[in-house]
């Protein structure tokens, strides 16, 4: 059955949708994507579908081979690493720079998005899962509002996708790993000291692979 879109002429819509089927495994990795099939499929045109590759390449979901086709790929390990230790590295400082008073302030949308990733995951859509994931840690950075050093942050925002969907498939994990994951950090940032902020963030990037559920509350 196609899929009909609404303002279909927007690449944002398309690159959504597109998006979605990826990280949903609807569109495992290896699938040729082909310009003029997809341009069918969803009613746009061929420039529409093109410039919806070009981004969803540039968030690591797609490759893209020139005059030929796109194939969805997968976030290398390395490149995970490189990705979780850019992150790891502004947010702890960001985020340890907030003061204890505007932390605690933070518990209730904290634990409101969390409340949307155990939705997300209940559903099994990993693009709402990666949604989520992305607004928990922008209320960490945003909190401190310094404005330059969060711009930089959200640079690495756009891979976050692949990320979650390249660590899923290598270690089988459950999207209900989501939560728990998160746990540790909103602990720290509510009650901790920056010290334990900066550990727990850093087991949540780090020492932990990504998405892996905590053995202890060590990283606290």
């Amino acid at each position: 059955m196609k899929t009909v879109l609404e303002h279909a002429s927007l690449p944002e819509t398309v690159r959504r949708v597109i998006r979605g089927q990826i990280l949903n495994n609807e569109l495992p990795s290896g699938s040729r994507l082909v310009e003029a099939n997809l341009a069918a499929d969803l009613g746009v045109s061929r420039a529409t579908i093109r410039e919806a590759m070009r981004e969803l390449a540039g968030e690591g979901l797609v490759e893209i081979t020139p005059r030929r086709h796109s194939v969805v790929t997968r976030m290398s390990a390395e490149d995970a690493e490189d990705v979780c230790f850019a992150r790891y590295v502004l947010e702890a400082g960001l985020v340890g720079s907030v003061s204890s008073r505007d932390r605690r302030e933070l518990d209730r949308p904290l634990t409101a998005v969390m409340d949307e990733m155990d939705q997300a995951a209940a559903s099994g859509d990993l693009q709402a899962l990666v949604e989520a994931d992305i607004r928990f840690h922008g209320l960490l950075v945003e909190a401190s509002g310094r404005r330059r050093a969060i711009e930089l942050w959200r640079t690495i925002n756009g891979q976050m996708g692949a990320l979650m969907r390249g660590s899923i498939d290598r270690q089988h994990l459950p999207l209900e790993a989501v939560r728990e994951r998160h746990e540790p950090v909103r602990m720290a940032v509510i009650e901790g000291t920056p010290r334990q902020i900066e550990r727990a963030i850093h087991a949540h990037y780090i020492t932990d692979s990504h998405l892996v559920p905590p053995q202890t509350s060590a990283a606290v």
